[in-house]
């Protein structure tokens, strides 16, 4: 079906993602990061806009972010990057994109300082120095706040370009990653993109046939614009069905319950009219 969606969601809630590694455009690993972050920034009635995998390469993470800054979302995330090895270059590319010196931010080398000596306390034989591939995960583009990482060594990055726009840098194992996004990230997120709402209403139908109700989603779209409207057939735990998706992003939860309940109950009349009938809505 033509979709006409207007997401509610603010330009200041818009975001871009960035997943960055040559070990994800050769399928060494699967994605999981960004699909995690476009669900838990939803959830925050946040608006992605894009979501992109680049290389580990210089050129090409200064494109993909600098695009991105001259769009202004009010949040870049990065993921991946931020190890000691050499091809781990996503601070040294954003410091160049932007033309900012690396410095040794001596909170981000106490965070990685912590980290070595926790792990040479439970490994035996295992070293707390701090050589130059460990220090090199404290050196941050001027102006970088660092992230606490509770189960890694590699400590996230919080940048603001701007008045409109703040960079977040994240590393690329998922543990880690979730962990900083559930902790140090949240005041970041807080004054960003704020406190928000996400709902989704599953219409699950008894009968297929996606192309006899394109016309009544549009219809439907097109009344409730602030409302995502779409069919999907979807496998749930009693077999395949053909579903309708009702979902509304927001600052709002009374306003968000509100359209989706009209919305709802207007579908539901619209499909019974076509001789269609809702076996149960399933919320989220």
């Amino acid at each position: 079906m033509q979709e006409t969606f207007r997401p509610l969601a603010s330009p200041d809630k818009r975001v871009e993602l960035f997943a960055i590694g040559n070990e994800l455009l050769v399928g060494q690993v699967l994605d999981t990061n960004t699909h995690w972050l476009i669900r838990s920034l939803t959830a925050l009635g946040a608006h992605v806009r894009r979501a992109h995998i680049l290389r580990d390469e210089y050129d090409e993470i200064a494109d993909g972010v600098g695009a991105a800054i001259r769009r202004a979302p009010r949040l870049i995330l990065t993921t991946g990057g931020l190890g000691p090895t050499d091809d781990d270059l996503t601070f040294r590319a954003i410091a160049r994109m932007l033309d900012l010196p690396l410095v040794e931010d001596p909170i981000a080398l106490d965070m990685v300082r912590r980290r070595y000596e926790y792990l040479a306390s439970i490994r035996p034989n295992f070293s707390a120095e701090l050589n130059e591939a460990r220090r090199k995960m404290a050196l941050f583009p001027q102006g970088g706040q660092p992230l606490a990482n509770p189960s890694g060594a590699a400590p996230g990055l919080a940048l603001d370009i701007n008045s409109q726009t703040t960079l977040v840098c994240l590393p690329g194992v998922p543990a880690e990653m979730k962990d900083i996004f559930n902790t140090s990230l949240q005041p970041v997120l807080e004054r960003t993109i704020g406190a928000g709402s996400y709902i989704e209403h599953t219409l699950v139908l008894d009968r297929g046939d996606e192309s006899r109700i394109a016309a009544l989603l549009q219809q439907i779209q097109a009344a409730h614009p602030t409302v995502y409207v779409k069919s999907r057939g979807q496998t749930l735990e009693d077999g395949a069905h053909l579903t309708v998706v009702l979902s509304h992003a927001g600052s709002d939860p009374r306003f968000i319950h509100q359209e989706l309940t009209a919305t709802e109950q207007e579908a539901i009349h619209a499909l019974s009219s076509l001789g269609y009938a809702v076996l149960r809505v399933i919320e989220s």
